[in-house]
């Protein structure tokens, strides 16, 4: 991207929020031909919640609207170097699999019903271990009595993959430190209302993460999107094992680590924390580690035993939001009733889904893809939506 030092009178297609889903929306869309500006209210990209990610990558979902999407970006990933020009090894791209961890017998059932539902969905790099290949294979995992081993349970640096699309997209025009304001539908386009000025656009793309919603709100479009917060700790720990371990998850509470140089990345989910107002800052509550360490500890004992003997300074946290989709699937295509507006938010898998959540939109401003044919269109919520039982891990205790 090209840093623009003054915010433009006008532009063709302006991009909202410069996190790893606006980084992507403008390599695509300048790939098809757009010329694309992208205004970022921090004084750098990707600095707001895509950093504080684990990066993680899967294909194993039960709705085959997730699965669709991670499966195309699993493959763009796999051949990166061709599209973005961009070093593999150099984005932290790792591919030990993911291993989906219970220790209690009962639940081995809905271990094997939930494979079953995958791999009807074309999910076929996922096989059932039990004991005792499960702890020969993995002999870190405690009591843990059988799982599910992804195979094609991936990672990727999360801010170096919101640089490898800011860098490839060498023609679009970036301004930093430009905060929106607000949003005015005039004849042919846009005024866009920011703290250094405004300018017009015939296009806007909204991909603000969890401050998307408010802004939205402000044109009357209502958002069916929870906002949680999310941490992490890192725990430093060289163990050569659980450095080739895959991403690690108790299946029974939803706590999951997974190896990083130097040591491992630590979080839990809570699939039914209650929606908050997104912040500047996210700061970890106090208590985290040891809620982490109580859940993790059946099938990484391991683990938790070297963390209980770090020094309290010896760990490092950081926080961020997450968007969550009343069916847990992104929001992506043009906003009905308002023309040359178009959206991708509701992630909370959004380095995960980046390349082909990046595409769809591409294809939709373009007029490849129609509203009707769009399964992450807005207009979807017209009618109530579930989410599906196998699209997030946790409360299976």
């Amino acid at each position: 991207m090209r840093q623009l030092w003054e915010l433009p009178n006008s532009a063709e297609t302006v991009i909202i929020g410069g996190g790893v889903i606006g980084a992507s929306c403008a390599w695509w869309l300048e790939r098809s031909g757009r010329r694309v500006t992208v205004l970022e209210r921090r004084s750098e990209l990707g600095t707001y919640s895509t950093p504080n990610a684990l990066g993680t990558i899967r294909t194993q979902y039960g709705s085959p609207t997730l699965v669709a999407l991670a499966q195309e970006s699993l493959e763009f990933y796999r051949s990166i170097d061709k599209h973005l020009g961009a070093d593999p090894a150099e984005l932290g791209w790792g591919n030990q699999g993911y291993l989906y961890l219970v220790s209690n017998p009962d639940h081995m059932a809905r271990l094997r019903d939930s494979l079953a539902e995958y791999e009807a969905l074309g999910v076929t790099s996922s096989s059932i271990v039990e004991q005792p290949e499960l702890s020969e294979r993995f002999p870190f995992v405690g009591d843990a009595v059988g799982a599910i081993f992804h195979g094609d349970g991936s990672w990727v640096d999360p801010t170096r993959i919101t640089d490898a699309w800011a860098n490839a997209a060498q023609n679009t025009e970036l301004c930093l430190d430009t905060e929106v304001l607000g949003l005015e539908a005039q004849s042919g386009g846009w005024r866009i209302s920011t703290n250094t000025g405004a300018c017009t656009a015939e296009q806007v793309v909204v991909c603000g993460g969890a401050r998307a919603p408010r802004l939205l709100d402000s044109l009357g479009v209502t958002s069916p999107v929870k906002i949680t917060p999310r941490y992490r700790v890192f725990i430093p720990y060289d163990d050569p094992t659980h450095q080739r371990s895959p991403l690690i998850i108790n299946i029974s509470n939803g706590a999951y680590w997974r190896p990083v140089p130097g040591g491992v990345w630590l979080s839990t989910a809570d699939v039914d924390e209650a929606s908050v107002e997104p912040g500047e800052d996210v700061v970890v509550p106090e208590g985290f580690l040891d809620r982490c360490l109580e859940q993790i500890e059946p099938v990484s004992p391991q683990l938790v035993a070297h963390a209980r003997t770090l020094p309290p300074d010896a760990c490092t946290y950081a926080g961020g939001y997450q968007s969550y989709p009343a069916d847990d699937e992104p929001i992506i295509g043009a906003v009905t009733g308002h023309d040359g507006l178009f959206v991708n938010y509701g992630h909370w898998a959004g380095v995960m889904l980046s390349p082909a959540a990046g595409r769809l939109l591409a294809d939709v401003v373009a007029g490849r893809v129609s509203d009707v044919d769009n399964p992450c269109s807005l207009s979807r919520f017209a009618a109530p939506r579930k989410r599906s039982s196998t699209n997030k891990f946790g409360g299976w205790g």
